[in-house]
């Protein structure tokens, strides 16, 4: 697969990600936003991995504010010792 065809679908998957975090679907919008995470990766390019860290903690953000007894919030996972999907996220496109 050549880097174009990646970049095409690292840039659906934020799409995707948008609308379905928009429309309360957060197990779907995480899961594509690791898909972003992984086109990144294979790209090697920083400014994708910065975007989806930064869109990741946006969101962590947003659930912790608006709904933080959603199974994804920080809120929801602290008690178990464990980082809130999206905050999980964000610390692996850091340390990519």
């Amino acid at each position: 697969m050549n880097d174009d065809h990646i970049r095409e679908i690292y840039r659906q998957c934020l799409e995707v990600n948008r609308v379905t975090f928009a429309d309360g679907e957060y197990g779907i919008a995480y899961q594509v936003l690791l898909v972003a995470l992984r086109c990144g990766q294979r790209l090697r390019d920083l400014s994708f991995l910065s975007e989806v860290e930064r869109l990741a903690e946006k969101e962590s953000r947003y659930l912790d504010d608006h709904f933080p007894q959603c199974e994804y919030s920080n809120k929801a996972a602290l008690p178990r010792g464990n980082l809130g999907l999206f905050q999980t996220a964000a610390h692996q496109a850091r340390t990519m």
